[in-house]
Protein backbone atom coordinates (compact mmCIF):
# COMPACT_ATOMS: atom_id res chain seq x y z
CA UNK A 1 0.00 0.00 0.00
CA UNK A 2 1.24 3.38 -1.13
CA UNK A 3 1.37 6.19 1.20
CA UNK A 4 -1.59 8.75 2.18
CA UNK A 5 -0.24 11.85 0.68
CA UNK A 6 -1.31 13.57 -2.94
CA UNK A 7 1.33 12.19 -5.37
CA UNK A 8 3.41 9.78 -3.04
CA UNK A 9 4.50 6.61 -4.98
CA UNK A 10 6.55 5.53 -1.78
CA UNK A 11 5.38 2.62 0.30
CA UNK A 12 3.38 3.11 3.16
CA UNK A 13 5.33 1.57 5.97
CA UNK A 14 4.20 3.86 9.09
CA UNK A 15 1.33 5.01 10.78
CA UNK A 16 0.26 8.42 10.52
CA UNK A 17 -2.64 9.60 13.05
CA UNK A 18 -5.38 12.55 11.49
CA UNK A 19 -5.00 14.73 13.22
CA UNK A 20 -1.99 13.73 15.21
CA UNK A 21 -1.87 12.23 18.50
CA UNK A 22 -0.28 15.27 19.95
CA UNK A 23 -3.56 17.39 19.81
CA UNK A 24 -5.12 14.64 21.92
CA UNK A 25 -4.78 14.58 25.97
CA UNK A 26 -3.42 11.04 27.45
CA UNK A 27 -6.04 8.32 27.66
CA UNK A 28 -8.00 9.82 24.84
CA UNK A 29 -5.79 8.30 22.13
CA UNK A 30 -7.67 5.17 21.27
CA UNK A 31 -9.39 4.41 18.19
CA UNK A 32 -7.65 7.56 17.07
CA UNK A 33 -7.93 7.68 12.51
CA UNK A 34 -4.43 6.10 11.26
CA UNK A 35 -3.42 6.02 7.67
CA UNK A 36 -0.23 4.74 5.91
CA UNK A 37 2.60 6.86 5.37
CA UNK A 38 6.15 6.71 4.19
CA UNK A 39 8.63 8.05 6.61
CA UNK A 40 9.02 11.45 5.16
CA UNK A 41 5.12 12.41 5.64
CA UNK A 42 5.59 11.17 9.45
CA UNK A 43 8.32 11.76 10.94
CA UNK A 44 9.76 15.01 9.24
CA UNK A 45 5.96 17.00 10.19
CA UNK A 46 6.56 16.56 14.21
CA UNK A 47 7.73 20.51 14.54
CA UNK A 48 4.94 21.48 12.24
CA UNK A 49 2.46 19.51 14.45
CA UNK A 50 3.66 21.49 17.43
CA UNK A 51 3.35 24.40 16.17
CA UNK A 52 0.08 24.15 14.83
CA UNK A 53 -1.47 22.98 17.66
CA UNK A 54 0.33 25.67 20.32
CA UNK A 55 -1.03 28.18 17.37
CA UNK A 56 -4.65 27.22 17.61
CA UNK A 57 -4.68 26.60 21.36
CA UNK A 58 -3.77 30.07 22.20
CA UNK A 59 -5.95 31.14 19.54
CA UNK A 60 -9.20 28.69 20.72
CA UNK A 61 -8.57 29.67 24.26
CA UNK A 62 -10.43 29.32 26.58
CA UNK A 63 -12.90 27.54 24.79
CA UNK A 64 -13.90 24.20 25.38
CA UNK A 65 -11.04 22.24 26.18
CA UNK A 66 -8.08 24.29 24.12
CA UNK A 67 -6.50 25.74 27.49
CA UNK A 68 -6.33 21.95 28.96
CA UNK A 69 -5.09 20.82 25.97
CA UNK A 70 -2.30 23.58 25.67
CA UNK A 71 -1.51 23.16 29.39
CA UNK A 72 -0.87 19.27 28.93
CA UNK A 73 0.41 19.05 25.49
CA UNK A 74 2.33 22.09 24.27
CA UNK A 75 3.70 23.83 28.00
CA UNK A 76 6.23 20.42 28.94
CA UNK A 77 7.18 21.05 25.04
CA UNK A 78 8.15 24.66 25.36
CA UNK A 79 11.59 24.24 27.45
CA UNK A 80 12.95 21.54 25.05
CA UNK A 81 15.67 22.29 22.53
CA UNK A 82 17.35 25.12 24.29
CA UNK A 83 13.49 26.90 25.01
CA UNK A 84 13.34 26.33 20.48
CA UNK A 85 9.07 26.10 20.55
CA UNK A 86 9.14 29.08 22.71
CA UNK A 87 11.22 31.17 20.73
CA UNK A 88 9.41 30.09 17.49
CA UNK A 89 6.41 31.26 19.00
CA UNK A 90 7.50 34.67 20.45
CA UNK A 91 9.48 35.64 17.33
CA UNK A 92 7.41 38.67 16.06
CA UNK A 93 4.93 38.99 19.05
CA UNK A 94 3.66 42.65 19.82
CA UNK A 95 1.88 44.11 22.92
CA UNK A 96 -1.95 45.39 21.27
CA UNK A 97 -4.34 46.50 23.90
CA UNK A 98 -6.20 43.82 25.87
CA UNK A 99 -3.58 40.85 24.80
CA UNK A 100 -0.31 39.95 22.74
CA UNK A 101 -0.53 39.56 19.27
CA UNK A 102 1.68 36.73 17.53
CA UNK A 103 2.50 36.11 13.91
CA UNK A 104 1.65 32.95 12.06
CA UNK A 105 3.94 31.19 9.86
CA UNK A 106 1.76 30.28 7.21
CA UNK A 107 3.92 27.64 5.29
CA UNK A 108 3.67 25.72 8.58
CA UNK A 109 0.04 25.48 8.37
CA UNK A 110 -0.05 25.12 5.08
CA UNK A 111 1.70 22.10 5.34
CA UNK A 112 0.36 20.71 7.86
CA UNK A 113 -3.32 21.34 6.69
CA UNK A 114 -2.65 19.88 3.57
CA UNK A 115 -1.43 16.63 5.56
CA UNK A 116 -4.24 16.43 7.39
CA UNK A 117 -6.57 17.02 4.26
CA UNK A 118 -5.14 13.98 2.29
CA UNK A 119 -5.11 11.63 4.94
CA UNK A 120 -9.07 12.46 5.39
CA UNK A 121 -9.41 12.11 1.61
CA UNK A 122 -7.27 8.80 1.87
CA UNK A 123 -9.37 7.44 4.76
CA UNK A 124 -13.06 8.65 3.51
CA UNK A 125 -12.10 6.83 -0.47
CA UNK A 126 -9.43 4.63 0.33
CA UNK A 127 -7.36 6.07 -2.56
CA UNK A 128 -4.83 9.27 -2.22
CA UNK A 129 -5.71 12.47 -3.85
CA UNK A 130 -5.44 13.27 -7.38
CA UNK A 131 -2.86 14.95 -8.84
CA UNK A 132 -5.23 16.86 -11.09
CA UNK A 133 -6.33 18.77 -7.40
CA UNK A 134 -5.05 22.27 -5.89
CA UNK A 135 -4.98 23.08 -2.52
CA UNK A 136 -5.79 26.55 -0.84
CA UNK A 137 -6.71 26.72 3.13
CA UNK A 138 -8.79 29.80 4.78
CA UNK A 139 -8.03 30.20 8.37
CA UNK A 140 -10.75 32.23 9.44
CA UNK A 141 -10.20 33.33 13.03
CA UNK A 142 -6.64 34.86 11.57
CA UNK A 143 -6.48 38.77 11.37
CA UNK A 144 -6.49 38.90 7.13
CA UNK A 145 -4.01 41.25 5.09
CA UNK A 146 -6.30 40.30 2.41
CA UNK A 147 -8.44 43.00 0.42
CA UNK A 148 -11.29 43.64 1.04
CA UNK A 149 -12.69 41.86 -1.93
CA UNK A 150 -10.44 39.01 -0.81
CA UNK A 151 -12.06 38.78 2.82
CA UNK A 152 -15.78 39.43 1.73
CA UNK A 153 -15.16 36.19 0.07
CA UNK A 154 -13.85 34.35 2.83
CA UNK A 155 -16.29 35.29 4.76
CA UNK A 156 -18.73 34.13 2.22
CA UNK A 157 -17.03 30.71 2.12
CA UNK A 158 -17.23 30.38 6.03
CA UNK A 159 -21.48 31.14 6.41
CA UNK A 160 -21.51 28.81 2.90
CA UNK A 161 -20.12 26.03 4.78
CA UNK A 162 -21.11 25.77 7.96
CA UNK A 163 -23.74 23.04 7.42
CA UNK A 164 -23.41 19.51 7.31
CA UNK A 165 -23.22 18.51 3.66
CA UNK A 166 -25.87 18.27 1.00
CA UNK A 167 -27.26 14.27 0.43
CA UNK A 168 -25.51 14.46 -3.32
CA UNK A 169 -22.43 16.31 -1.70
CA UNK A 170 -21.40 13.80 0.73
CA UNK A 171 -18.25 12.77 0.15
CA UNK A 172 -17.81 10.54 2.61
CA UNK A 173 -17.22 10.25 6.21
CA UNK A 174 -14.05 9.21 7.46
CA UNK A 175 -15.51 9.04 11.12
CA UNK A 176 -13.40 10.68 13.43
CA UNK A 177 -13.59 9.91 17.13
CA UNK A 178 -13.22 12.75 19.30
CA UNK A 179 -15.00 15.46 18.40
CA UNK A 180 -14.89 17.50 21.62
CA UNK A 181 -11.26 18.10 20.31
CA UNK A 182 -11.78 18.08 16.53
CA UNK A 183 -14.29 17.72 13.98
CA UNK A 184 -14.63 17.61 9.61
CA UNK A 185 -17.11 17.71 7.19
CA UNK A 186 -16.09 17.12 3.67
CA UNK A 187 -17.91 18.92 0.86
CA UNK A 188 -17.79 17.35 -2.45
CA UNK A 189 -19.32 14.67 -4.97
CA UNK A 190 -18.44 10.98 -4.62
CA UNK A 191 -15.31 9.57 -6.62
CA UNK A 192 -13.30 12.70 -7.59
CA UNK A 193 -16.20 13.90 -10.03
CA UNK A 194 -15.70 17.87 -8.96
CA UNK A 195 -13.92 19.83 -6.32
CA UNK A 196 -13.56 19.11 -2.88
CA UNK A 197 -14.21 21.39 0.00
CA UNK A 198 -12.81 20.26 4.00
CA UNK A 199 -14.35 22.38 6.64
CA UNK A 200 -12.04 21.44 9.70
CA UNK A 201 -13.29 22.73 13.12
CA UNK A 202 -10.77 22.74 16.66
CA UNK A 203 -12.44 23.20 19.97
CA UNK A 204 -15.68 24.29 18.36
CA UNK A 205 -14.25 27.26 17.40
CA UNK A 206 -11.08 27.45 15.73
CA UNK A 207 -12.41 27.04 11.79
CA UNK A 208 -9.91 26.07 8.44
CA UNK A 209 -11.82 25.65 5.50
CA UNK A 210 -9.35 24.01 3.02
CA UNK A 211 -10.62 24.05 -0.85
CA UNK A 212 -9.25 21.09 -3.15
CA UNK A 213 -10.01 22.47 -6.49
CA UNK A 214 -9.90 20.32 -9.31
CA UNK A 215 -8.05 21.34 -12.15
CA UNK A 216 -9.51 21.59 -15.44
CA UNK A 217 -6.84 22.49 -18.82
CA UNK A 218 -8.76 24.25 -21.31
CA UNK A 219 -8.97 22.59 -24.37
CA UNK A 220 -7.19 23.88 -27.43
CA UNK A 221 -9.30 25.45 -30.77
CA UNK A 222 -6.65 24.01 -32.61
CA UNK A 223 -6.95 20.70 -31.00
CA UNK A 224 -8.25 17.66 -32.20
CA UNK A 225 -11.22 16.06 -30.25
Amino acid sequence: MNCYFQGCTEKGTTKEHIPPRSFFPEGERLQLLTVKSCKAHNNDKSTNDLYVLAQICMNASPSNRAREVFLERVVPQLSHNNDALRRMLLQGAVNVPGGVMYPVDHARFDEFFTALSCGLIYKSQNAPLPLDYWIHHIYHRFVSDAGAEQQAIEAGINLFYDEKPLDFMAFGNPETRNERIYTVEIHGRPGFQGSITIVHKFFGVFKVTSMLTRLVRARSEFTEP
